[in-house]
């Protein structure tokens, strides 16, 4: 008696021959490749990019189409008011070079300045006052007799 394996390994046997005409016609139907190396692999890159692309178009923008219009205007708004400050403001005033022996006289200044603003403040620590102004050897002894 035969197992279902082999009895569908025999049918599979049969219809070999079918699935390769099948195969071959439509292979055929394929233009001829000039390498298929070269063409395959930018192909399946286009088509994986503008996949890609898609979905993020259908997934993320067109949902909130009316948001990203808003944004959009928000930021030509900005733009223009940026244009139109460019425009209205003076030229900036001509810089004049200034000696450098005034610039460190000034610097001199601001440092002085500066430290003496930001002088430390130690206080000032008294001597503490004796009890007792006398001289030692004039002092009473309180010592006591063994």
């Amino acid at each position: 008696m035969k197992t279902p394996r082999e009895i569908l390994f025999e049918r599979h046997c049969q219809a070999g021959p079918k699935l390769d005409a099948v195969r071959q016609k439509a292979l055929g139907m394929l233009p001829p490749s000039r390498g298929a190396d070269a063409i395959q692999p930018n192909r399946s890159e286009r088509l994986w990019a503008q996949a890609v692309l898609s979905k993020v178009w259908w997934e993320l923008i067109w949902p909130s189409r009316r948001a990203w219009a808003g944004m959009a205007a928000l930021w030509l708004a900005v733009l223009a008011a940026n244009l139109e400050m460019k425009a209205r403001s003076p030229a900036a005033p001509a810089l004049r070079s200034a000696h450098s022996g005034e610039l460190i006289q000034s610097f001199a200044e601001q440092r002085r300045l500066l430290t003496e603003l930001v002088r430390p403040v130690y206080p000032t620590l008294a001597a503490p006052a004796r009890p007792n102004a006398r001289p030692r050897s004039e002092r009473p002894t309180l010592s006591k007799a063994c």
